[in-house]
């Protein structure tokens, strides 16, 4: 219970925001009646009451209802940006989305440690420069078919932010940013709040278990609404609307 409660008396402070008209659009929105949600395992799990997939979906819906806002979910467990430029046609284009968010890079980071590499050079990861041309790639293609894109920048891989997984990552996001500002996209960055969070639980409490996530990838309930609050930050939606909509979002969680 201190752990959750310290976690949640954080997330106030943890995300950025920018106020606007609850019962007017905010500007990215504006014309937004689908959406496709590109990931891997986290964004897939994200799905279920209470996942970040499915709270931004229904805290959108509960403040722009006459918008009738649809999320698709294209997350699928392992996959890397090779796995999501290969399907790109299939789960994004050819739904035709007004709005896309990516969120890809854990996998191709994490993959690279597998069997035994302790440099993250492994065969299974992808490299910086292949990871860059796909997202690069994806995000070209979304444009010339008029997709609005918000990328998204990883999640922590394990929740010792000075281990190797999270000193590679953060080249990757480094790509990430750079894309996106070169695109003008909106740049939902996780890796701040995650780091803050964790290192304030640390620091207060001497813990070491994991604050945000079940495994250390995979989002437990602070993780999702940490990633959750962070998009709807990025798309210009405040804690003070996203608060007027919060016991309608609780409830249909219950349903």
């Amino acid at each position: 219970m201190k752990k959750l409660a310290i976690a949640l008396s954080l997330l106030a402070t943890a995300v950025a925001s920018h106020a606007q008209d609850p019962a007017k659009p905010t500007k990215i929105l504006e014309g937004v009646h689908r959406v496709v949600m590109l990931g891997d395992s986290i964004t897939q799990g994200g799905e279920g009451p209470g996942g970040y997939v499915w709270l931004v979906r229904h805290y959108l819906n509960a403040l722009y209802p006459s918008q009738n806002i649809e999320i698709l979910n294209a997350g699928i467990s392992g996959h890397k940006s090779t796995d999501m430029i290969a399907r790109f046609q299939r789960d994004v284009l050819d739904k035709k989305p007004d709005l896309l968010t990516i969120s890809v890079g854990v996998n191709d980071v994490w993959h690279g440690f597998y069997d035994n590499h302790p440099n993250g050079d492994g065969p299974r990861g992808v490299k910086l420069e292949d990871y860059r041309k796909n997202v690069e790639s994806m995000v070209s293609q979304a444009e010339k078919q008029g997709i609005k894109v918000v990328m998204l920048s990883t999640t922590v891989i394990y929740e010792d932010l000075k281990n190797r997984e999270n000193a590679k990552v953060a080249g990757y996001n480094a790509a990430l940013r750079d894309i996106a500002k070169r695109h003008n996209l909106t740049f939902v960055d996780f890796q701040k709040p995650f780091q803050n969070l964790i290192k304030t639980y640390r620091n207060t409490t001497g813990a070491r278990d994991n604050l945000l996530t079940v495994d250390g990838v995979h989002m437990n309930t602070t993780g999702n609404k940490v990633m959750a609050y962070s998009i709807l930050a990025g798309l210009g939606i405040s804690p003070e609307d996203r608060a007027k909509v919060q016991d309608k979002v609780a409830k249909e969680a219950t349903k």
